[in-house]
């Protein structure tokens, strides 16, 4: 949601984003079609980890291919916009919390590169680092998604009854 909402595209079909049914799982095998497509372009996904989770095993895929892409996960230890959705919906959600994860061994099991970002300041040169090394890179950052709770309050209030 925020991707689409404010990434710039300066050129078609250099964003894709699959909306509606389905999205949450997209980004990796995205990832690679793209870095098939066009192997001597810099593709950046960018995933929840919970998405991630839902193709982890393309990660192999990758790795065999030895395709040079950038997968940036979102951390945020849950399935973050079914719990919007939901919280939006019922006024609560049901338990969508995981932390039992280690990305950076997770990236080392499927033989990628892989960074850890905690601080914004590192992050352009991670992110850097990441497009100049050979073969899959993992760019993991941890996110606090309650931003989206004061979205949709923003977006509530500006909302006409027809």
């Amino acid at each position: 949601m925020w991707i689409a909402r404010h990434y710039q595209c300066h050129e078609p079909n250099t964003c894709l984003i699959p909306n509606g049914f389905c999205s949450m799982g997209f980004a990796l095998p995205g990832a690679v079609a793209a870095a098939l497509v066009h192997p001597d372009r810099r593709i950046l996904a960018i995933c929840g980890d919970a998405g991630l989770l839902m193709n982890v095993q393309e990660m192999e895929t990758a790795r065999r291919l030895n395709l040079n892409f950038t997968i940036m996960v979102w951390e945020d230890h849950g399935y973050g916009l079914i719990k919007w959705k939901q919280d939006n919906h019922f006024g609560r959600h049901t338990e969508l919390d995981f932390g039992n994860l280690d990305w950076m061994k997770l990236a080392d099991a499927f033989g990628w590169n892989g960074h850890h970002v905690t601080r914004s300041d590192d992050l352009p040169g991670a992110l850097e680092a990441s497009f100049t090394e050979s073969g899959p890179s993992l760019l993991v950052v941890p996110i606090d998604y309650r931003e989206n709770a004061l979205l949709t309050q923003r977006l509530g209030n500006i909302q006409c009854p027809i």
